[in-house]
């Protein structure tokens, strides 16, 4: 038993040894551009420190008792979590303190969180410090969705400098806290993907140049919404589940109820998710906290994502709080969920 202890102890210290860490990768891909400031490298590793202290509280939530809400509701209506308050918390001082930021804009304030003059960046962050929060006390995985955007001119910080439409991200990407924590990021070149290792304190490249695979596997959607959809779902679906046969079962239903984890494993292993807007115009999900990110991080591994009928980051947002419908996976599955639409319509 000690052999065998002793053996796996090496494989991981040969692994760490030998892979870049989230420091290295960042700095390597700065160097191949002679122009920059080395701000959006220092973002970005700080971005990665704030994962690492929510991931913290996260796997002690039960331990020091911050499962459960807090009482309060936010900006969305929805009962504010105690781990989504730390989550908050957290995210905003680490990027309040980098110098690398101007503003914020989260899921769970009303305004734009303006960071002083005297120690702010160039960069505006869009984020939902902790997604999926609903499934915090069911220890399902939840994670930390973000959005990086170039600061267009010196000054006064106004809500215009967030309400950006997503094809002018810089990056984009999120942080798991599940079995192992994760973080994936794109600067639009590649996805790649780092895995924490708690003893070394350090993330380290375990998956480089993700690319979303072109058959799905999975289907991902809530299927007790049905009620709710719009009238080319279901025919979609439907012709989904008849690529199951006698010979071979193709596809699966798979939907945690978290969006960064059905999108990651959906990345992984192939699928599509959907959560369409109702007849009716109403939407879930938040176009600059959620939908624009993951649907950068998509078209970057080779997907696509629209809001059923329009790309998403082609959407101007008119207000911090947006929302949209969501169809993200493989182009070709997007495209045919679009061609489903025109011919059944909403």
């Amino acid at each position: 038993m000690a052999l065998g202890r002793q053996l796996e102890y090496a494989q991981v210290a040969m692994f760490t040894a030998n892979t870049l860490t989230l420091t290295q990768h960042i700095l390597k891909r700065q160097h191949k551009h002679p122009d920059a400031t080395g701000q959006l490298s220092g973002l970005l590793t700080q971005i990665g420190v704030a994962g690492k202290l929510i991931q913290a509280n996260v796997r002690r939530a039960g331990l020091i008792e911050v499962w459960g809400s807090t009482g309060d509701t936010n900006v969305q209506g929805e009962t504010v979590q105690k781990l989504d308050r730390i989550a908050q918390d957290i995210f905003v001082d680490i990027m309040k303190r980098s110098g690398c930021v101007a503003a914020m804009a989260s899921e769970e304030e009303h305004e734009i969180i303006e960071v002083p003059a005297d120690s702010s960046g160039d960069y505006v962050v869009c984020f939902d410090p902790l997604d999926g929060s609903s499934n915090i006390d069911a220890n399902v995985s939840i994670g930390t969705i973000f959005a990086i955007y170039r600061r267009t001119k010196k000054g006064e910080v106004v809500r215009g400098d967030t309400l950006r439409p997503g094809h002018e991200q810089v990056v984009a990407g999120y942080i798991i806290y599940g079995s192992s924590t994760v973080l994936v990021y794109t600067d639009g070149s590649s996805v790649d993907c780092f895995t924490l290792d708690p003893g070394a304190g350090e993330y380290f490249l375990s998956r480089a140049n993700l690319r979303m695979p072109d058959k799905i596997k999975q289907l991902s959607l809530n299927e007790c919404n049905e009620p709710y959809w719009p009238k080319w779902v279901k025919p979609y679906v439907t012709s989904v589940k008849g690529r199951n046969d006698a010979e071979k079962r193709r596809v699966s239903s798979r939907h945690i109820g978290s969006l960064v984890a059905d999108f990651h494993r959906n990345l992984i292993f192939g699928g599509i998710f959907l959560y369409p807007a109702e007849p009716s115009g109403k939407a879930k999900l938040r176009l600059l906290y959620e939908a624009n990110p993951l649907a950068f991080i998509a078209e970057a591994a080779g997907g696509a994502a629209t809001n059923g009928v329009q790309r998403i980051m082609d959407l101007q947002p008119e207000g911090l709080h947006d929302r949209t419908g969501l169809v993200i996976g493989p182009k070709a599955e997007v495209e045919a969920c679009a061609r489903f639409a025109k011919e059944h319509g909403n």
